[in-house]
């Protein structure tokens, strides 16, 4: 994964209505961005990820935030809806 020039970090999401695990990677250059990023919805989309960036020393690092999404790789179309009564 490459960070985007001048971003902080990156909320990666999977898309869920396909049938293979596919990424989407939302780059912010704020941390009221990354609040509007991940905070707000994203229609087919469900968080998996966020990454932050920095350098310390002059070395590269990141803090990865990982989520567990019940959703990963799974059509949510081919579950048929609930009966209501």
């Amino acid at each position: 994964m490459s960070p985007t020039a001048n971003a902080i970090g990156q909320a990666i999401f999977i898309r869920t209505g396909v049938p293979d695990y596919a990424e989407v990677s939302l780059p912010f250059q704020t941390l009221e961005e990354m609040m509007h990023v991940c905070s707000n919805p994203h229609p087919g989309l469900t968080l998996e990820r966020v990454v932050i960036f920095t350098l310390s020393d002059g070395q590269p690092c990141a803090l990865t935030l990982g989520f567990i999404s019940a959703s990963k790789g799974v059509r949510t179309d081919c579950f048929p809806a609930a009966e209501t009564h």
